[in-house]
């Protein structure tokens, strides 16, 4: 189960940090504000493929690349049955990945 998100230079928010609820999470806001985004990067978090490479023909869902030039990550932690495990992803730019 996914506890935490963490992204950095990453979408349409400098920083976001959420900590996530054990049962429910509800995401509301207006058009345009990055709920969808917010999913986006949990998929990613739990398979390490963006919406977007499992299913071609969907519109949203790329790969999220950095806003502006520096250091961009996204982090999560999530629970198993056995452990959590907390993890932080780096883009580099030299690999585009």
């Amino acid at each position: 189960m996914l506890k935490h998100l963490q992204i950095h230079n990453v979408g349409p928010a400098a920083k976001l940090e959420l900590e996530l609820a054990p049962r429910l999470n509800l995401i509301t806001g207006d058009n345009g504000l990055g709920k969808s985004f917010l999913l986006d990067i949990a998929w990613w978090a739990m398979t390490r493929r963006w919406p977007g490479e499992v299913n071609p023909r969907l519109t949203a869902g790329r790969c999220a690349l950095p806003a502006k030039e520096g250091l961009a990550t996204i982090g999560f932690s999530f629970t198993s049955k056995v452990k959590t495990e907390d993890y932080v992803s780096e883009y580099r730019p030299r690999e585009q990945a």
